[in-house]
C-alpha cells in the first residue's frame, strides 16, 4: 500500500523518469509479510491498478485512453499508479514512431503474466452475490470476458472469427476447436487477408454485447432495436455467442 505525500499537476501527463522522482517523494506503508503473494499486494494492490493492468493486456495504451475508459480516476491518481507500475517492473513506457510520435504504456513480459490472476479474479468475483450483472463495462474488459466465460465444451468443433468493433475498437476472437484467442487493433492475418478475415462483424456497445453473450438476449431482439449491427454471417455470430456460459452467485 502507498501513502501519497507529493502532488501532480492534475492535467500533466507522466515525463520520462517521472517514476523514480516520484517514488522518492513517497512514503510507501508496506506489508509486513514474508509471504510473496503480500509481497504482489505491495507491488498491484492499490486501488485503479489492477484495472490500469487489465486495461493494458490486449495491448499498449496511451495516458489520454487510460483517462478516458478509467471513469472516476483522476490524472494525478493515474499518474502515480502509472509511477508505481514502472518502479515495479510490471508496465514499460513504448514510444511509437512517426506518424504516431508519442508515448504509449505497455505491460512487460512480467506484467502480462497478470492476465491469468486477472481472469481468475473475474472467474471469481462474478459468483459473488452482491455483484450486480449487466452493468456498463470497457470494452477491453468486454473483451477479455470472453477468455474468462468461455466454454470450450461448447465449442469442443467450433472454429469461428468474430470481429467486434465497441467504442470504436475492434476486437478480434477467433474460437478454434474449444480455444479462444482475442486480440485489439488489426486481426491476426497478413494485411491482404484482412478484409475476409471475419466470418461476421458486430457493432455494438460492450454493455449491449454482454447482454447478447451472458444475458442470453436474442440477437434479433437488439437488431430490430437499433442496438447493434451485424456484417456478414448472422448465424455463424450467433453460434459464437453461445459458446460462452457463466458460473451462478454461489448460494
Amino acid at each position: 500500500m502507498h501513502i501519497e505525500s507529493g502532488t501532480v499537476p492534475e492535467t500533466a501527463e507522466p515525463s520520462k523518469g517521472m517514476s523514480t522522482r516520484a517514488a522518492s517523494n513517497r512514503v510507501r506503508r508496506r506489508y509486513d509479510d514474508g509471504c510473496a503473494a503480500a509481497h504482489a499486494l505491495d507491488l498491484v494492490g492499490e486501488r485503479w491498478a489492477l484495472l490500469i493492468i487489465r486495461e493494458l493486456l490486449l495491448g499498449p495504451r496511451r495516458f489520454s485512453d487510460l483517462r478516458q475508459v478509467l471513469q472516476g480516476i483522476s490524472p494525478n491518481v493515474l499518474t502515480q499508479r502509472l509511477s508505481d507500475l514502472h518502479e515495479a517492473r510490471v508496465i514499460q513506457h513504448i514510444e511509437l514512431p512517426p506518424p504516431a510520435a508519442c508515448r504509449v504504456y505497455g505491460l512487460t513480459p512480467w506484467g502480462m503474466e497478470l492476465e491469468e490472476a486477472i481472469m481468475a479474479l473475474l472467474k471469481w468475483g462474478v459468483r459473488s452475490p452482491a455483484f450486480q450483472r449487466g452493468r456498463p463495462l470497457t470494452a477491453d474488459a468486454m473483451a477479455l470476458s470472453f477468455k474468462a466465460m468461455f466454454d470450450p465444451a461448447q465449442a469442443n468443433h467450433l472454429v469461428r472469427r468474430i470481429t467486434l468493433v465497441m467504442d470504436r475498437h475492434a476486437y478480434h476472437v477467433a474460437i478454434d476447436h474449444g480455444r479462444l484467442g482475442v486480440v485489439r487493433g488489426e486481426p491476426p492475418c497478413p494485411p491482404t487477408e484482412t478484409a475476409g478475415w471475419a466470418q461476421a462483424t458486430l457493432h455494438a456497445e460492450p454493455v449491449t454485447v454482454l447482454h447478447l453473450a451472458y444475458g442470453k438476449r436474442p440477437l434479433s431482439d437488439a437488431l430490430k432495436s437499433g442496438d447493434c449491427r451485424v456484417e456478414g454471417d448472422t448465424k455463424a455470430l450467433q453460434r459464437f455467442l453461445s459458446s460462452f456460459n457463466v458460473a451462478p452467485p454461489i448460494l
